[in-house]
């Protein structure tokens, strides 16, 4: 049996339930869609009461397997008004599985000018306390304040001043393994959504004592360790060892795909002066508090994360992802990885979305607000945000939104939610799956790019993209992280063993896909009850009509084709 804690966020009562489906069983991503589908309106207000906000952990969560404690994040997205599933590491997925939960609902919202809660959750029940005292603060410094009072094992979210103010591209904040919110599950403005039940943290003890009940201990240990040393020997999830997803910039600008001057090229010139080996360099030269390697959550044998160092050696941000170093950085044609750094860091402590908002900051460039290529403009835009002022406000209400209001036609996003790190018109796969996707623009659950042959061309795309579609969703799905798929992508056997040596519950390959359809199918039927319409699965007319200038391609992919891909 599998228990959700559903915690009223009007009057503070809480509630748990057992299940024992397959649903509740994976978890993830499976469980997260499914319970948004099943329990929200699909046409209420994303910050109104009627929406609901879903924390789930996996089916390995809380084991020695590595990877596996990424939590799934779910709601009514502000940002897409459709269905929207964000994940994160951290240790908040392990703090729930020892208090035996796989998932956790806030549920109603009170008055909006009630003050701010925390529901602190452990072994002897919930407790609603005062969050009064966190108000206004970032993210550091509620993380440090949690961390005082509860101790720096504690699994603890929370949100950033964006999210109190109920801001679009706001994300959520999960504990770290040293106690720091430095997780974000920062995409489709569940930050917002959070807030909007004025509940500005939950905090999970570190007092659980449930320990996960092995059916076949032999059997669970042999296949832990296989899955490590798939990691180990796989050549995508090695390279990232060293490099971390920061190997993605030579990668990008060798297929013209590197996102450059808001979407306008897919190569910038001196991109090797932001790309992993000056990173990795950097790292190591300036010493200190600095780590190449680091792991956001255990056990975890690939550790693609880092830390990275101001001159002195002391920390200026944790992580520094490819996906920030695109937006934040050639998308806007910075070439100082300090800056990108700090431009993170400020992203992280104000709450927000490190891609709209690096892409709400290409558009106010191309808006003439600031020069592309220009350092100090670019923080100062991100102190904007941090200070919530008129223009803070704006670029951090996502890149659809300072289109509109800045005047700026090419916008790269779908359905309101920024493209991620990999120029549209230089990859058609990509383009597929951003423009099939029902959580908006987004890549991880439908990774094509190392699997085209042409990326240029969109011959056989739509079938290429509906391949990574499952292969990408099935790691959300359970919980792990997504860089396991590169392992397991052929054959899912050692996962599923590990399923049945853990629970004693068989489940073929073909079962297992099923349940990744059947959420995606339920998905889009969420998001046409909405009222989101198949047109509007489109990027602006500006990708479909002006050539990328290395490639000479522009978006060909056809609103049939489109269709073809949402379809199952």
């Amino acid at each position: 049996m599998f228990s959700i804690l559903r915690i009223n966020t009007a009057n503070g009562d809480s509630i748990r339930e057992s299940h024992s489906s397959t649903e509740y069983l994976l978890g993830g991503r499976t469980l997260s869609s499914r319970l948004v589908s099943r329990e929200v309106p699909a046409d209420c207000e994303p910050l109104g009461k009627k929406n609901s906000l879903y924390f789930c952990n996996g089916a390995l969560s809380g084991t020695t397997v590595s990877s596996s404690d990424r939590i799934s994040i779910g709601g009514k997205s502000p940002l897409t008004g459709g269905i929207k599933e964000s994940n994160a590491g951290g240790v908040v997925g392990t703090r729930m599985s020892q208090l035996g939960l796989r998932a956790i609902s806030l549920e109603g919202a009170p008055a909006r000018d009630a003050e701010w809660q925390i529901f602190v959750i452990g072994k002897e029940g919930v407790e609603r306390i005062s969050g009064e005292f966190l108000a206004g603060k970032g993210v550091y410094e509620k993380s440090e304040l949690l961390s005082e009072k509860f101790g720096k094992k504690a699994g603890c979210i929370t949100i950033g001043p964006a999210g109190e103010s109920l801001l679009y591209s706001a994300g959520i904040a999960c504990s770290d393994p040293h106690g720091v919110c430095s997780r974000y599950a920062g995409r489709g403005g569940l930050g917002a959504v959070m807030a909007s039940k004025r509940v500005i943290a939950l905090v999970l003890k570190d007092d659980g004592e449930v320990k996960p009940e092995i059916q076949d201990q032999d059997k669970f240990k042999a296949g832990s360790r296989k899955i490590v040393k798939m990691l180990k020997e796989n050549p995508v999830s090695s390279k990232f060892t060293k490099y971390g997803t920061a190997a993605m910039v030579d990668i990008c600008q060798a297929l013209k795909v590197l996102p450059t001057r808001n979407f306008t090229h897919g190569v910038m010139e001196g991109a090797e002066k932001i790309n992993a080996q000056t990173m990795y360099d950097t790292i190591k030269e300036r010493g200190g508090e600095g780590l190449t390697q680091h792991a956001c959550m255990h056990p975890c044998a690939i550790q693609c994360s880092n830390v990275y160092p101001d001159k002195d050696g002391k920390l200026l941000c944790s992580p520094v992802e490819y996906e920030t170093m695109a937006l934040m950085g050639s998308n806007l044609c910075l070439k100082n990885l300090d800056t990108i750094a700090t431009m993170n860091r400020i992203a992280n402590d104000a709450g927000v979305d490190t891609l709209d908002c690096g892409a709400a900051i290409g558009v106010a460039m191309e808006a003439g607000l600031a020069e592309f290529g220009d350092n100090d403009a670019a923080i100062q835009m991100m102190e904007e945000i941090r200070n919530l002022t008129p223009l803070g406000r704006i670029l951090a209400s996502g890149c659809k939104i300072a289109a509109q209001v800045l005047g700026v036609l090419h916008a790269p996003h779908v359905l309101g939610q920024g493209v991620p790190a990999y120029e549209p018109r230089g990859s058609k796969g990509m383009a597929v799956t951003y423009l099939s996707s029902p959580m908006g623009a987004d890549h991880t659950f439908g990774f094509t790019l190392r699997d085209e042959e042409v990326p240029t061309s969109k011959e056989g795309k739509v079938d290429l993209s509906k391949k990574f579609q499952v292969i990408g969703s099935r790691m959300d799905a359970m919980g792990m992280c997504n860089f396991v798929r590169y392992s397991v992508r052929d054959d899912m056997g050692p996962l599923l063993d590990l399923i049945e040596a853990r629970y004693g519950a068989v489940l073929s390959e073909e079962e297992f896909d099923n349940m990744v359809i059947e959420t995606l199918k339920l998905e889009h039927q969420f998001n046409s009850d909405a009222g989101i319409p198949a047109s509007a699965h489109r990027f602006t007319e500006t990708f479909y009509d002006e050539r990328q200038p290395e490639t000479g391609e522009v978006v060909d992919i056809t609103d049939e084709e489109t269709l073809q891909a949402m379809k199952w």
